[in-house]
Formats: C-alpha cells, structure tokens, sequence
C-alpha cells in the first residue's frame, strides 16, 4: 500500500510512514518508496525518490521547515531541528511530490485501532518536554545484535520465510552493529552497553567478530547476557571445539561459554559507574542454560539486593535482556515462558520499588518497543527496546541531565543499513512495523530523576 507517484526511474509507492524520534527540539521521520510495478507475489524493491519533509506547529502553519533528501534514495530519514519544546506539529513527507503514507502494520503500531479511525492524527506528534537540568552526557543501549545470523524472521524450523543479505552483501548483524557503534560514537556517547543477544549461539567466531567490531566504540563499553549469548554444550557442533568451557567450580563440564570469557560470567550481575551525575547502570544476567526463557539464580539475586540496598536513592539504571513484568509476558506471543519468570520478576520488582533512585529498567529479547506497566507500586519506568538487527533497526540513545533522562530511539543510518532495513520490513509475512515499531511514546520520553 502507498501513494502511487512517478520519476524518472518509474511508478513507485510512496509507503512506511513512521515517526522515528521526538526530542524536544527535533523530530525524525522516515519512509520508504518501492517499485510499483512490482506485482503483489514478488520481492518489494526500493526505487530512488527525491525526499522532503516538512513540518509545522499544528495551528501555525506559516512556521513550517523544511528539509529535503541529500540525494535520491529509496528509504528517506530526514531530520527537522530547531521546534519547541511541548508542541504539537504537524507534518508531510513528500517523494518527487507524492505524499507518503502509513501501512497498516505501522498505523496500527504507533496509534492502534484509534488510528484507523482517526487517520489524520498520524500526521501529527507533540515534542517533548524541556528539562530544565543541565546536560551532562550521553550513553546508549543497544540489544539484539545476533551477530553470526545468516536469516532473520524465523521463528521454527525456516518459518516463515526469512529476510537474508543480498549476495555479496557484508551480512546484517555486522552492518547494523556496524550503525549502532558509528551513531553512538557520532552522538558523542561516553558509554555504549549491549542489553542481550550479541551474538547468534554463543560460537567462538561470533564472539571473536563482537569483540573486534565493538574495539571501534571509543569509549567504554558493557554487555549483558541474552538467551542467544547463553553456555552452549560442546556436543552442539564443532564449531564449540575450541570454545572454552562455561567457568565456576560446580560448572557442568559439557558446556563451553565463549561468551563469559569476552565479557561477562554467566549470572553474575555488574556496576557501572557513570563519570557524572552520580549515575549507576545495572547489568543483569537473565538468563537460563537451556531455554530461552529467563532466571536469576539466587547469589545474582543476594548481589542485587546488597548494591541496591547499599545506595537505594543512587539515580539508578537497570539493564536486563528479559522483559520482568507480567504485562509484558501475557501482551507478547512467546508468553510468560518466554520472559523472566514469575517469582524472580516479582521479587525483582520489590527491590527496585525499595530503591527510589532506580528510574529506568530496560529489556532486550522481544525485539519491540513497548512500556510495561509493573505490577508493583514504583517510581521506575520499564521498557522494552527495538532490536538493532531487525525493524525498525537502531538504538536507543540516553541523554543524561541533572533533573532527568531524555529517551530516544534512533533508526540505524547508512545506505548498507538502509538496504537492510528494507529487507527486514517485510519479515512476519509483511507485519514487522506491527511486531517491532510500538508507539511513539513508547521511544520517545522523558525521565525524571
């Protein structure tokens, strides 16, 4: 679906509306416009468009800015800067003059069935509030990186059928790990932490490749564990012989963990400390042996409680790969088994309402954006992030201030990103805006201290 214009090149659809970022002061919109001649039974393919966004407060029109395209591409991120803070706008996104619009996947998405019926609110976005604090810094998180996978939207045995990397291509995961650490370094970001899932099955070489892509990320950088990160047994391939085994003296000797010799010991929960505004960032280990489900076994838990218990009103940031809220386990496909399970989440939950400064928990694992609501009484706000690998593709960038945090996710720039993007939008028979994007508000907020 799209408004149907023509170029040089041909007919194209001009389609895949989504409000990528709000700040308070800017606003970043993309689209995509694809070949319309291609008939409904083959491959979606870009075709090149000149791009222009223009956006103006909703009841002041003679305010507009525009920006256009740098140069004719097929998938259109275009940025606006300079709004106030606290307004509401209105915009247009235009390919060679065509105006583009949503899919349903996206509108239902970003605005639910309110945005079938009310379909103009879409074209509309109120930026966010202005902290009054100073800035202090920026870090970033990013999850769901999967690198060593060769096809993405699987779910079972090859269904349905998987986006791959054209022939030739560098492969995904590496180009939008690639994204990830050049935006990160671009936005200045004094840390960089991987929430889960950096590689695809924990093999040696995949870890070798996380290792040597993330030395380009020039400040520090800190991962958890995801499921796909987790001890795998040696007899699981060869491509496990030369792993090292999974270390601790009551470790089961069948499992090699390559993983835990990079970076983190499995189950053992770390501190960052950020260098300004007495930040503390939380790492977790969520995850199971076998399964993809999450656990925290109970020395990791004894560890929490004395950090948390030790400074409970430290401005606290809390990373964990499984979501760990029971609104998050009955809203998402997988269901209750595939996230934190019910007794840890519960008791996870008490100790961070025990610790006022905890004001942000954020989860990897359901390759969406979403913001759960906890089941217990708290000043935190729990969220789950896109993936990086997959749609929307991006990170989520934190702008840290003295009274606050600004939240926002970033979509994953660069033409080898772009080329991947499109391919992955029509994963899930064609529902991955409907599966990963979430609202807007789930991307884009703001953090009280």
């Amino acid at each position: 679906m799209g408004n149907e214009g023509r170029n040089a090149h041909g007919r194209f659809l001009a389609s895949d509306l989504q409000i990528c970022t709000v700040t308070e002061d800017s606003a970043t919109v993309s689209w995509v416009t694809w070949d319309a001649d291609i008939s409904p039974g083959e491959t979606p393919v870009g075709m090149e468009t000149a791009g222009r966004l223009e956006i103006w407060p909703t009841n002041t029109r003679g305010e507009m800015r525009t920006v256009d395209s740098p140069a004719d591409s097929a998938f259109h991120v275009l940025t606006t800067g300079g709004l106030k803070p606290d307004t509401d706008y209105s915009f247009r996104a235009t390919s060679h003059g065509t105006p583009a619009t949503y899919s349903p996947a996206t509108v239902l998405a970003q605005y639910g069935a309110q945005g079938i019926v009310h379909p103009e609110e879409g074209y509309r976005f109120r930026t966010l509030a202005k902290l009054s604090g100073t800035y202090l810094g920026t870090i970033v998180v990013a999850n769901d990186l999967h690198l060593g996978e060769t096809a993405d939207g699987n779910i079972i045995a090859g269904f349905p059928p998987a986006a791959v990397s054209a022939p030739g291509a560098e492969p995904y995961p590496t180009v939008m790990t690639e994204s990830v650490i050049d935006a990160a370094t671009r936005a200045g970001a004094s840390h960089l932490f991987v929430n889960g899932d950096v590689t695809s099955e924990n093999r040696p070489a995949e870890v070798e490749l996380a290792e040597r892509l993330f030395k380009a990320f020039p400040g520090a950088l800190r991962t958890t564990r995801g499921n796909h990160d987790r001890p795998h047994r040696f007899s699981s391939g060869a491509e496990y012989a030369a792993a090292p085994p999974l270390a601790g003296k009551d470790s089961p000797g069948e499992y090699s963990d390559a993983f835990g010799s990079a970076f983190e010991p499995r189950q053992k929960m770390w501190v960052e400390h950020i260098p300004y505004g007495d930040l503390r960032v939380i790492g977790i280990d969520s995850t199971h042996m076998d399964a993809a489900g999450g656990t925290i076994e109970p020395q990791q838990f004894t560890d929490i409680e004395k950090e948390l218990a030790s400074r409970p009103n430290q401005p606290t940031i809390i990373l964990l790969h499984h979501p760990m809220t029971r609104d998050a386990a009955w809203s998402h496909v997988g269901g209750p088994a595939f996230i934190l399970n019910d007794a840890d989440m519960l008791r996870l939950q008490r100790l961070i309402a025990e610790a006022p400064g905890v004001r942000l928990v954020c989860s990897g694992h359901t390759h969406r954006a979403r913001r759960d609501t906890p089941d217990l009484p708290t000043r935190a706000t729990y969220l789950e992030t896109p993936s990086a690998k997959n749609w929307p593709t991006g990170a989520t960038h934190l702008r840290i201030h003295t009274d606050g945090i600004y939240v926002n996710f970033r979509h994953a720039m660069g033409d080898a990103a772009f080329e991947w993007a499109r391919r992955t939008r029509w994963t899930y028979f064609g529902l991955a805006p409907l599966l990963g994007l979430g609202p807007v508000e789930a991307r884009n907020l703001v953090v009280r201290w």
